[in-house]
């Protein structure tokens, strides 16, 4: 402040509250500002002035710092800004009802010239009491944002009481400074001050610290000193999400357990001399070894042990035998049968999700040459029944073992294709054990098939359900998310949108699943020991040695027709018939493995391979070592392979996770004295877009793949040195520890975000804190959608047309219509279904519920309840009666006719049809699936039943031209899910809302105590910003009722009046959690039944 600053603290205040206020009533003089001993130096040297308590409840004390409890305070801003001619004041917040920093969305503050330089709100902003709030000043110049206030921090308030006044200076604030309630008010408002304490005041009001959490803490005490605090002390709260959640500053929780879940346990079991034996799978990415995440958090692995042992099955003791050696590594197997196991994994898996989820189509499946030639279009029929029992059984076996072991705060971690379904099965069964739904992550470590592929399972709508209960989904490359979102889309009809963070988030169930993309790396210090082992040096020399004087080039590939060993030799056949010089000076060093997971593939490559080595020995010499192997090669066998060769080349056709390339990289130079190698490498293979130093081809292209092994063989030193150079920093930063933490940092920060706490003004909404509101509130006034809040809306889907029903032609549940019947019957209600849908469609449905009002086409038609006959309505300056009545039923008499009013239209619709109906039917022409629906208040284009992504396209296109040749006359554009509606300008919910809200004031002559409004569409929002604004206009009479300003001083305290009239509880709520001017959320329509229900049916 510009005022002298005074070493007492109460003189201080006083100074700087001249310049702010006006002179104030004697009324205002009993406000208090609280006891010496609550105050501490600010109230020194000042009798405390007397309160009188109104009666309070113990509940009143958690009004404040929950958003659930309904409760808003009407803040004003007060803020000296010298500003040039021209210049105006605004102000913007985190918040999306201040406008989440949008300076087009910030607030505009006003000054007179007898004011100035005071800049005011022109009307209050209503915010939830007790919840902090960030927010910034901004000047625009003519009408344009110019800059904002140049502060190191954004100021925060925390609202408290009914109605409250800030004052501030404009480019001034100290992060230290509390907001300290002065003596005066001003139109019931009392001013609060910025004030930055001395040392001794700080030790006298501050005796711990204390964070917005402890805002809802029922231990706190509502004193002066605490209300002070906590107008300052949220700084920590406030820090930016990426400072909060950088991965590298990740700790795990010391009382949760990281679940490693996944098919195979990275273990293996051997039995020797009657014993069982178990150890660490080195080559699993996810087994215990140095370094990683379990040596810093609680880690326990679970995954299926088959109840066989080569071919004969396990006896009881050996299973307790085996369990107790898991048990002892922190490991917990899931023992299943060799039949269900057999089904499982060589025939759902391998056999059919393997070959599709890397685009393989299901008739190339069923016509592979070595499946014994057979050829028929029942055979997945055939294999599929007992395939896909086999792959749910053991979904479950695992779900439910995880179920039974976890703990609240654990963390699950769901690994590949093997266990799609487990994620949905395992939070089903903690439902049923009354368990918190713990946090999951999966991750998939082969490619995602195309939407085209992938349609053609059967069960791929249970597979991405089963996926999407999960909070984190993860893939090694963009292009395997891609496929991922777009079968989201096309077969669940869900939207993805980025997020902060660089990652997706997917809508599903009224959450936000994040979708990240992130390439595991390699251990290098497990691979620098291996390459410092004395064995491993030998056995490279030893492979020099026996192709002496030759350029070695390496390849270890699985036995399989994906893994592209044809094409590689194909090439190598044409590149020997073009250079025959070189015949004497390459060699192509092939290593291939068997899994015994694909015998039929394996033996059919293992057989053409051995052909075509043959001919290209016979043609061309000895230029191929060739070798079959019964298992992949050990790290130390790969790791002699790649310092004795040259060049690595990878030709896979389709290719999930992939390490080999990154071992090669880093191995090859990093020996003293050593060479870097050459990587060529398959577009299609999952690392391409990790090495960027790689020799890229499409193995397809034959010459491209022989020029590629040329420039490899007379590439030089320093180009080698120099393409490994680029790729060193990316895959030796990245080993699994490193990766699992990035991946479970993602996690900590959706949950924080989905935490209620992180997010003080939305939260998801608790039921009984509407209960209770509900039971303590004389009037009440219910605002509904339709669509998506008390019916789920349709299934859009491309693929799915023969369950495409569209909302009109549905009806809500018997239990839902109860409870809208049960809630009409209470006479202290008022209930509203306020909808998109037609008048005729919407009386047929709901029209027959006494005591329910309906509004239908957004707002331009609504009916009373045919109980209330409200006289005064043609009177109303937006609504006129409407000529004819709609009967609820059709064997109606005219007694139960509804009586309905339109919005006040003043033009025609014909010219406008003649300007936008042309430009409607080009696209209707183009988009398949469009239709075009003439309504009395306005045109609508449907494109829910087009192709997803045209339709999308074809939407924003049709949007652009319809803006530009309507940008003249009285009418806009309204986008909603699947629609594009041309509609009156001013006509939304939100007018129909207000009209309702004011019409039931007048007939019951006061104000509810009690409004609770949902809906799940961009088209409610309007309603959330109407009851905001209705609650701001009020006169302070309306909205608090008629006390007197001392009991509006004590109210601030106090928090709660019981006085009829008086708005005491707003509940705004979205379903589905995302962006929203609503404050709370809940997760789908069923919780919207269950909650409608219990108030119309108390315990």
């Amino acid at each position: 402040m510009s005022a002298p600053m005074h070493g007492d603290a109460e003189g201080a205040m006083d100074a700087e509250v001249d310049m702010f206020m006006e002179p104030v009533s004697d009324r205002g003089s009993l406000s208090h500002v609280g006891s010496a001993s609550s105050i501490g130096s600010a109230g020194r040297g000042k009798k405390a002035i007397p309160r009188l308590d109104l009666p309070r409840d113990d509940d009143a004390l958690l009004d404040d710092g929950d958003v659930n409890a309904g409760t808003y305070t009407r803040v004003h801003l007060r803020v000296r800004a010298e500003t040039r001619l021209g210049e105006e004041l605004h102000c913007s917040g985190a918040s999306y009802t201040m406008g989440q920093y949008n300076p087009s969305e910030s607030i505009e503050l006003v000054t007179t010239p007898e004011d100035y330089p005071i800049w005011r709100t022109s009307k209050p902003l209503i915010l939830p009491r007790g919840i902090a709030h960030r927010y910034m000043y901004a000047l625009f110049l003519g009408g344009a944002f110019s800059k904002w206030e140049q502060i190191d921090h954004d100021r925060v308030i925390v609202p408290e009481g009914r109605e409250m006044t800030i004052a501030e200076d404009f480019g001034t604030y100290d992060p230290n400074s509390v907001l300290q309630r002065t003596s005066e008010i001003h139109n019931r408002s009392i001013v609060y001050m910025r004030k930055v304490l001395t040392h001794s005041a700080k030790q006298a009001q501050i005796t711990g610290k204390v964070d917005v959490k402890g805002l809802v803490a029922s231990a706190m005490q509502r004193s002066s000193s605490v209300l002070r605090f906590r107008q300052g002390g949220t700084k920590e709260k406030m820090q930016p999400r990426f400072k909060r959640h950088a991965s590298s500053n990740y700790k795990p929780n010391e009382d949760a357990t990281l679940f490693l879940i996944c098919y195979h346990l990275p273990i293996h079991l051997h039995k020797i001399d009657g014993t069982w034996h178990a150890e660490w799978d080195k080559d699993s990415l996810i087994a215990r070894s140095e370094g990683t995440i379990a040596q810093s958090m609680n880690v326990k692995w679970v995954g299926c042990v088959a109840m066989e042992y080569q071919g004969s099955p396990m006896t009881d003791d050996d299973i307790a035998e085996i369990t107790e050696l898991l048990t002892a590594m922190d490991a917990h197997a899931v023992f299943i049968s060799p039949e269900v196991a057999a089904d499982h994994y060589q025939g759902y898996c391998k056999s059919k999700l393997w070959p599709m989820f890397h685009n393989v189509d299901i008739l190339d499946i069923y016509s592979s040459v070595w499946d014994d030639g057979e050829y028929t279009s029942g055979k997945e029929e055939k294999n599929n029944g007992r395939w896909w029992a086999a792959y749910n059984k053991v979904n479950q076996c695992i779900a439910q073992a995880v179920a039974d072991l976890c703990k609240p705060k654990d963390i699950l971690w769901v690994h590949d294709y093997h266990l799609l379904l487990m994620p949905k099965l395992v939070v089903d069964y903690c439902k049923v054990q009354e368990k918190p739904r713990p946090q999951i992550v999966f991750f998939l470590h082969v490619p995602f098939p195309t939407s085209e592929i992938f349609r053609e399972l059967s069960n791929g709508t249970a597979l991405l359900e089963g996926v999407l209960e999960v909070d984190v989904v993860g893939f090694h490359t963009f292009d395997h998310a891609r496929h991922f979102l777009n079968a989201c889309k096309r077969f669940l009809g869900l939207t993805y949108q980025s997020r902060c963070g660089v990652n997706l988030g997917v809508d599903y169930k009224g959450r936000n699943v994040v979708i990240t993309i992130s390439h595991v790396g390699i251990e290098k210090e497990i691979i620098r020991q291996a390459l410092m082992n004395p064995e491993v040096q030998a056995a490279a020399a030893a492979l020099r040695e026996k192709h002496k004087g030759k350029q070695l080039i390496a390849g270890i590939d699985p036995c399989q027709r994906l893994s592209g060993i044809p094409l590689k030799l194909l090439a190598f056949e044409q590149f020997f018939s073009m250079c025959t010089n070189l015949k004497e000076k390459l060699v192509l060093v092939q290593r291939c493995h068997f899994s015994t997971a694909r015998l039929g593939d394996e033996e059919y490559s293992s057989h053409e391979i051995r052909e075509l080595v043959q001919r290209i020995k016979t043609s061309h010499g000895d230029v191929i070592d060739y070798e079959e192997t019964e298992r992949p090669l050990g790290l130390h066998d790969r790791v002699a392979l790649w310092l004795a060769c040259d060049i690595l080349m990878v030709t896979s056709i389709r290719g999930g996770l992939n390490l080999y390339p990154l071992e090669y990289v880093f191995a090859k130079g990093a020996l003293p004295g050593s060479k870097a190698g050459v990587v060529i490498l398959s577009e299609f293979s999952g690392c391409c877009c990790v090495l960027n130093g790689g020799l890229r081809v499409n193995p397809w292209n034959i010459s491209e793949v022989v020029n590629s092994l040329d420039r490899a063989i007379n590439m030089s030193d320093e180009e080698r040195m120099g393409r490994r150079a680029r790729d060193l920093p990316y895959i030796t930063s990245q080993p699994s520890s490193n990766w699992t933490r990035q991946v479970l940092a993602i996690l900590q920060e959706c949950s924080e975000e989905d935490d209620d706490t992180s997010s003080l003004d939305f939260q998801k909404l608790d039921v009984t804190k509407v209960q209770h509101a509900y039971k303590t509130s004389r009037r009440r006034v219910f605002l509904l959608d339709y669509g998506g809040t008390i019916i789920s809306r349709e299934n859009i889907s491309m693929y799915m047309k023969k369950d495409f029903t569209a909302v009109t032609g549905k009806i809500p549940t018997s239990r839902m219509m109860a409870s809208l019947q049960k809630l009409c019957a209470d006479p202290n209600n008022t209930v509203f279904i306020i909808s998109g849908v037609s008048q005729v469609n919407l009386t047929n449905i709901l029209g027959h519920i006494d005591g329910l009002g309906l509004a239908a086409d957004n707002g331009a038609l609504f009916s009373w309840a045919r109980s209330i006959r409200f006289g005064t309505a043609k009177e109303d300056t937006h609504y006129q009666p409407k000529d004819a009545t709609v009967d609820s039923s059709d064997e109606a008499d005219s007694s139960s006719s509804r009586s309905w009013f339109h919005h006040r239209v003043e033009f025609d619709w014909q010219p406008i049809r003649e300007i936008v109906d042309p430009i409607l039917r080009t696209y209707l022409s183009r988009t398949n699936g469009s239709v075009i629906r003439y309504m009395d208040q306005g045109i609508a284009w449907n494109f829910r039943s087009t192709d997803p992504e045209w339709g999308l396209i074809q939407a924003n296109s049709l949007q652009t031209d319809l803006e530009e040749v309507i940008k003249d006359l009285p009418i806009t554009i309204v986008r909603k899910k699947g629609l594009l509606e041309i509609v009156p300008e001013g006509l939304n919910k939100g007018v129909v809302a207000r009209h309702i809200l004011s019409s039931d004031a007048e007939l019951h002559r006061g104000h509810p105590d009690f409004i609770f409004c949902i809906g799940d569409d961009t088209t409610d929002e309007s309603m959330f910003k109407c009851i905001y604004e209705y609650y701001a206009e009020r006169s302070e009479e309306s909205v608090h009722g008629q006390a007197s300003m001392l009991h509006a001083a004590n109210d601030a305290d106090d928090g709660r009046l019981h006085i009829t009239g008086s708005l005491q509880h707003v509940f705004t709520c979205t379903v589905g959690k995302k962006p929203s001017n609503a404050h709370l959320y809940m997760n789908n329509v069923d919780d919207v039944e269950n909650l409608l229900y219990s108030l119309g049916h108390p315990a």
